[in-house]
């Protein structure tokens, strides 16, 4: 993963990935709280809105995917362990810092080559598991988060 778009393309029907639902996932900090959102418009919904409520709102990466509301989805209930309340999260210590050196890796410009990535990305983090086990269970992403909250 780098900076710049790739020159490769991806043939996306290989990995499953279907060109639809376009935006930016993002992923802001704000002290020892993060939020995993999505957005198809990352300059009015990052720049303006958010730093009017939270001033000293870090903004980790905004990086651009197919099936933002998948991927979303999939990321909360990859981090359901560390729901804190709503699109928030709180992570025990700074050993989990890789989330945001990783989601950071993700290119900037590149669409396709990021949906391909995050395929790879999601599967290597541990994460993959338990969207498996959320979904096997077929349960609510707020009955999965509150009960790994209450653990």
């Amino acid at each position: 993963m780098a900076e710049k778009c790739s020159t490769f393309r991806p043939n996306l029907a290989i990995f499953g990935v279907r060109p639809i639902d376009p935006g930016w996932l993002y992923i802001v900090r704000n002290g020892p709280l993060f939020k995993v959102g999505k957005t198809v418009n990352p300059a009015r919904r990052l720049l303006k809105e958010a730093k009017t409520w939270l001033p000293d709102l870090e903004i980790v990466g905004v990086k651009p995917f197919w099936e933002i509301s998948s991927l979303e989805r999939q990321l909360h209930s990859g981090l359901a362990d560390h729901w804190y309340s709503r699109e928030w999260h709180r992570f025990p210590d700074d050993t989990y810092d890789w989330l945001f050196d990783d989601f950071r890796g993700f290119y900037d410009e590149d669409r396709d080559m990021n949906s391909v990535d995050f395929i790879y990305w999601i599967t290597g983090s541990g994460m993959a598991e338990l969207i498996m086990e959320q979904e096997d269970r077929k349960i609510s992403l707020r009955k999965w988060q509150r009960e790994a909250k209450d653990g």
